[in-house]
């Protein structure tokens, strides 16, 4: 087994050996992950059930269907880690094709993200429930053995299995986005959702100066779009030390910001004309008492003061912001805060929008493999951060993260910075 023994089944709980950094985890190490994401995510799909209909859920923007993505999160590990895919020319265009077929038949019809498009896959008839669990055990037990029989440790021969567990540790992510919004709690103790609650802890300033943007390190794992590094200057700052909470943001709410439009962006208002908004998404009155509630996994609870706000659009941090006479971060500067504040940042509770577009870094060359990023360059604004529905590996000061300005269906929330 060239380096360890293969884990007994799909309820492993963890080896003896903890690892802390998720972008150089060695081969037994890796397998230890992977089993625990596929843990977490048929902990986060126990909620749908067992038959069919339990797993049929109204359709949501900004999402993908429960049964859909757990056959995608399959097909993509097999894809990377068993297909033996290789890059073919056509039409002097790069092609990846597999070299061996997929352990269910129709998978790449069915799960493919280039071949079926976010609204078919709301309309795609796909096999029963246990049809597509037993493809995910197969491709888990098949990803393993061929993990296992790696010649070596190293970031080359490793790289399809670390992208495979980030891609299954995102889309873990999405699924309990899913369940906040049609309403449903986690069953599984596997994901228990902590406290977010982040007291308000004034700004920090930062000298700016050069730093180097982007993945930087000689070796380890890093996503594309992480990719090159970015020799960057950035101006001195002040940022907000923690994310901006339910209490500042209903001050917004209660001055009538959803009603003024000279707080919003000429994008921002037309969304906002679109919507039955006055308050960020899942925040409703209490009947009775007119406290403010917050619809939570299907139980509407008083509002928390002190939670970091979430599931807002970038139109709303940005309207926010414009109320306060304050501004979002940059990504350079949230990056660098990242790097340079250590414990004085506080971070990690919800994703975090900046005021930059998601762009390619400078000298940034796409591969075959990159079309879920290149999709996303022009029309979508990064985020940052990291949230509390995640997992502690994918927290990274270098990741990026890439949303819809109106996407209030994620985890995410803001921070800001003086003018």
């Amino acid at each position: 087994m060239s380096g360890f023994s293969m884990l007994p089944d799909l309820h492993f709980n963890g080896g003896k050996t903890v690892w802390t950094d998720a972008r150089r985890l060695p081969r037994e190490g890796l397998a230890q992950a992977l089993v625990e994401a596929r843990n977490r995510t048929l902990a986060w799909l126990a909620a749908f059930g067992q038959t069919r209909r339990g797993w049929e859920v109204p359709r949501q923007d900004f999402a993908n269907p429960p049964l859909w993505t757990l056959g995608h999160v399959a097909w993509h590990a097999e894809w990377w880690c068993l297909r033996d895919v290789r890059t073919l020319e056509r039409d002097g265009l790069p092609l990846r094709a597999a070299g061996v077929p997929s352990l269910l038949a129709g998978a790449d019809e069915w799960f493919d993200p280039e071949r079926i498009d976010p609204d078919a896959r709301w309309e795609a008839t796909l096999p029963d429930v246990a049809v597509v669990k037993r493809y995910a055990a197969e491709v888990l037990e098949a990803t393993l053995r061929r993990l296992a029989a790696q010649p070596d440790d190293s970031d080359a021969a490793l790289y399809a299995w670390r992208r495979a567990l980030f891609h299954e540790d995102s889309q873990g992510e999405a699924l309990a986005a899913l369940l906040q919004a049609v309403g449903m709690a986690p069953v599984e103790p596997a994901v228990a959702l902590p406290s977010v609650s982040v007291p308000h802890a004034g700004t920090l300033q930062f000298p700016g100066g050069r730093f180097i943007q982007g993945w930087n390190e000689p070796d380890g794992f890093a996503l594309p779009d992480e990719l090159p590094p970015q020799p960057t200057y950035v101006p001195a700052f002040e940022m907000d030390a923690a994310p901006v909470s339910n209490a500042q943001f209903l001050d917004f709410v209660e001055d009538g910001g959803y009603e003024r439009a000279a707080w919003w962006t000429v994008a921002g208002h037309q969304w906002l004309m679109m919507q039955d908004r006055s308050a960020p998404r899942y925040w409703a009155r209490h009947p009775e008492s007119r406290a403010w509630m917050a619809l939570r996994f299907g139980s509407l609870r008083t509002l928390n003061p002190d939670e970091a706000v979430r599931h807002v659009s970038l139109f709303e941090a940005q309207a926010w912001c414009a109320w306060a006479d304050r501004r979002l971060p940059t990504e350079a500067e949230w990056e660098l805060a990242a790097v340079q504040a250590r414990g004085g940042l506080r971070w990690g509770m919800v994703r975090e929008w900046t005021a930059t577009p998601y762009e390619p870094y400078a000298g940034f060359v796409a591969g075959p493999a990159d079309v879920e990023f290149v999709d996303c360059f022009a029309t979508h604004q990064v985020v940052r951060g990291a949230s509390f529905a995640g997992v502690a590996r994918q927290r990274h000061a270098r990741a990026r993260m890439a949303l819809l300005p109106e996407d209030d269906f994620a985890f995410v929330g803001f921070r800001s910075c003086s003018i």
